[in-house]
């Protein structure tokens, strides 16, 4: 077979076949979903999180009470936001963007919002052009393509102008594997930027279109490639974004309806019990993307959301499960350790357990992030995104884990290692 001629059939086939679609009888799984998202806002003990009310407000059911309440409390944490980021001169781009997105999924007028002098998006176009300036003396952003990617999309569905150096960092980003996790294609940041292509194609502003629409192609042929034999792209977890990016270009068809059908038996499992993964999820269980949120006007809601109350209770396990740690620094033999911890522990409870065991050997800090709590120093040795270094968790011998430290349940005989790496 000619080979232009498969590639143009594989494409036809892809773009013709029918819309992203979610099998029937999965409608309870997806309110349980939108319950368990309302839930965490509720009852929630840190402070608000913009994506989980940017995930409310794209899903088709509501409790418009609840979600009034979350957004003056989004309101009015941002001063103090702005205000520690400033101080100790740390870059918040994603932050904001989630802030634009979600007040913007609210109706509210961003213009109005201000800060210090300042407009929210003006504060974000701020901190875009401080991050296209390290890019430019660095070789990458303050944070990283993704929160860039994220900042590029909010400020376009703001309909604010962005500067086309901006946009070219990020077009540049992706032909020259700015995209890359250590040497792992990130299928995140490959849809958000997608999210972010798109949005500027369809921008009444005139950008460089040929070269948007290059870029454009690009990142939705690697979700495309990305995608396993389980029908998920990437992981589990990056599975969502990538279908949003999928259904904002167009491109839906019957191997993203594969990875829908997946997300939904993963529902049932009780996979996405993180409020942040819900949030990213839930738009597109209502076929909704991002880019919904320039044309939401706020009225002829659905209102019909209401949690029950907590009945049952939970009690502790009495069986145990051995788990072995071992934490690895460069040119430092691997310090290896063994700890029993109740059934249904997380990684965050094993690394407790140890260090009240073993105080003079082994000490952890960590740091509030909206996934969670992230491992951040390990033995006094710091992990910094400024040094590009992180902590990574792996399962022996060399496998990411997907969940954070607080989500990850340990499995008996589990073997999990701590390494600081760069990426």
């Amino acid at each position: 077979m000619d080979f232009s001629f498969f590639i143009f059939f594989v494409i036809f086939t892809f773009v013709s076949s029918k819309p992203c679609e979610i099998s029937s009888g999965n409608e309870e799984q997806i309110l349980s979903l939108n319950k368990k998202l309302l839930r965490s806002v509720k009852e929630a003990s840190e402070g608000p999180n913009p994506s989980l009310h940017l995930g409310l407000r794209l899903s088709q059911h509501h409790s418009l009470a609840s979600e009034k309440d979350y957004l003056l409390k989004l309101k009015k944490e941002l001063d103090g936001i702005i205000d520690r980021s400033q101080s100790k001169l740390q870059p918040i781009t994603g932050l904001l963007a989630l802030y634009t997105l979600a007040l913007r999924a609210s109706c509210e007028d961003l213009n109005s919002i201000s800060v210090h002098g300042m407009t929210l998006l003006q504060h974000l176009k701020h901190q875009l052009h401080a991050e296209k300036e390290h890019i430019a003396s660095s070789s990458r952003p303050l944070t990283n393509y993704y929160q860039y990617g994220l900042g590029v999309l909010a400020l376009c569905v703001g309909g604010v102008r962005i500067s086309s150096h901006v946009v070219h960092k990020l077009i540049q980003a992706q032909s020259n594997g700015g995209f890359m996790h250590k040497d792992i294609l990130s299928i995140d940041t490959v849809a958000m930027a997608a999210l972010a292509f798109q949005c500027l194609k369809e921008s009444d502003e005139q950008y460089d279109g040929s070269q948007i629409e290059k870029a454009l192609s690009a990142t939705q042929q690697d979700i495309l490639n990305s995608q396993s034999d389980t029908g998920l792209f990437g992981n589990v977890f990056s599975t969502p974004l990538a279908v949003q990016a999928l259904q904002a270009v167009g491109s839906e068809g019957a191997l993203c309806s594969s990875a829908m059908q997946v997300l939904t038996t993963e529902i049932g499992r009780g996979t996405f019990h993180n409020p942040m993964a819900m949030s990213q999820l839930l738009p597109i269980l209502h076929y909704k993307t991002y880019l919904d949120v320039r044309s939401m006007e706020c009225n002829g809601e659905d209102d019909s959301l209401i949690l029950e109350s907590r009945t049952s209770v939970v009690e502790l396990s009495q069986e145990s499960v051995t788990v072995r740690l071992v934490v690895e620094i460069t040119d430092a033999s691997p310090n290896i350790y063994k700890v029993i911890v109740p059934l249904g522990s997380s990684l965050l409870d094993v690394l407790k357990e140890l260090h009240k065991q073993k105080p003079q050997e082994f000490s952890f800090e960590t740091e509030t992030s909206l996934w969670g709590p992230y491992l951040s120093v390990v033995n006094g040795l710091r992990a910094r995104q400024a040094d590009r270094t992180f902590w990574q968790l792996l399962q022996s011998p060399d496998s990411p884990l997907i969940e954070g430290i607080s989500d990850y349940k340990i499995k008996n005989g589990d073997s999990i290692t701590l390494r600081r790496t760069t990426w």
